[in-house]
């Protein structure tokens, strides 16, 4: 059941890319402030984001994606997701279930933390050298803003009756996007 979590954070992951701040904040320097439980747990995703066999996140994103994650959703709600387990590790027993709360959550976190177009670009353009990554990121930030980014996160992640619609909306305007960035 490893490769079942594992594969769920690939995918969200994937998703995301195929804010740090925080309601904890003490007003001051915007600083996040978790319980010993809650570093556990943001340490172990940490880890797990930049370990992605493709598309892994950096470690100044993936600390800033799951300490954003795990301020604003909660170590208890992670657990009873079952995203992480009672040691505060990632589970590696069962795959993890996301409502849209939680699932907007990540989307809210990782939109906040690593800039989604440009990444997709980049790591396009890596693999397929007919396009400029420039023209295709700007492309992006125009066919494909933050906000589709997070609906095709959150019906990915829950499994919404229009998680289909919101997919081809995303892979139109990808291939829209590739079509008009050709070199």
């Amino acid at each position: 059941m490893k490769k079942a979590t594992t594969a769920a954070l690939g995918v969200l992951l994937l998703v995301a890319l195929t804010a740090c701040g925080s309601s904890k904040s003490d007003g001051k320097d915007g600083k996040v402030t978790l319980s010993a439980g809650e570093k556990t747990a943001v340490a172990s995703l940490e880890k797990a984001f930049t370990q992605s066999a493709s598309g892994g996140l950096t470690t100044t994103e993936a600390k800033c994606v799951a300490t954003g994650f795990v301020d604003k959703v909660g170590l208890a709600k992670l657990k009873s997701a079952k995203l992480i387990d009672d040691k505060g590790q990632v589970n590696t027993t069962s795959s993890p279930t996301f409502d849209a709360d939680t699932s907007g959550k990540f989307a809210d976190a990782l939109l906040g933390c690593v800039d989604y177009q440009k990444r997709l670009a980049t790591e396009t353009a890596k693999t397929d050298t007919t396009i400029d990554a420039a023209k295709f990121e700007a492309c992006l930030k125009d066919k494909m803003p933050d906000s589709l980014v997070k609906k095709m996160l959150v019906a990915s992640q829950t499994n919404a009756s229009d998680s289909a619609q919101i997919g081809e909306q995303g892979t139109k305007a990808m291939s829209d996007c590739k079509d008009a960035s050709k070199k």
